[in-house]
């Protein structure tokens, strides 16, 4: 299975083909599915490469645990 990192890329080109002038371009998501884009669905592909954009920064993203205790007084 492709990485989230395979899969943005994947979707950036494909976006940019559209944006030439190709009639259509195909994807993998993350099930492994193929999905076709159009440029009528443009804004589809684009919300798709947000997701995975935003993906990709959760994963990255430091968390933060915090802990509040009492001594019982």
């Amino acid at each position: 299975m492709a990485t989230l990192a395979e899969r943005l890329a994947e979707a950036e080109n494909a976006l940019h083909d559209l944006l030439l002038g190709q009639q259509s371009v195909e994807v993998r998501d993350s099930n492994g599915e193929s999905v076709r884009f159009t440029p009528a669905k443009r804004e589809a592909l684009r919300a798709y490469i947000r997701q995975l954009t935003d993906e990709i920064a959760g994963a990255k993203r430091a968390r933060m645990i915090h802990f509040q205790t009492s001594k019982g007084v």
